[in-house]
């Protein structure tokens, strides 16, 4: 029983890990990102992580570095457009956020050199069927 109970505790911790791997982070990253994402950026939302989730393609209209209000972590908030005409505003993880490659496509965490794991590598976007995992 405490062999079960301690299992699901892990899966528990891990999988909580996975879920904001990059959301809180230095000012420094939070303000090159928000710099970068404010030249009207099309990028994509999509969890590599998420087995169940569809990359979604969205415009984006204006980002801002934010103090989360704990420690010394910012974050980075998007006000965006999705293809339907919705626009939306929410804080990001940039482990999750995706810009398309000449060749493949990468998260905006990798672009700025920041250390995680996106899952898979998306080789063909609009195939997720060709996804490498990592």
């Amino acid at each position: 029983m405490i062999k079960n109970v301690l299992i699901v505790l892990f899966l528990s911790i891990v999988g909580f890990a996975q879920a904001d791997q990059l959301a809180y982070i230095s000012k420094e990253k939070a303000e090159e990102a928000a710099a970068w994402l404010n030249k009207g950026k099309t990028v994509y939302l999509f969890c590599g992580c998420c087995s169940v989730e569809e990359p979604v393609k969205v415009k984006v209209l204006e980002a801002k570095a934010k103090h989360t209000g704990y420690e010394d972590y910012w974050e980075v908030e998007i006000r965006y457009e999705t293809e339907d005409g919705t626009v939306k505003t929410e804080t990001i993880d940039l482990a999750y956020i995706w810009k398309k490659g000449l060749f493949k496509a990468k998260t905006l965490g990798k672009k700025f050199n920041m250390s995680h794991d996106p899952c898979i590598y998306l080789n063909d976007w609009d195939n997720r069927k060709h996804a490498v995992k990592d």
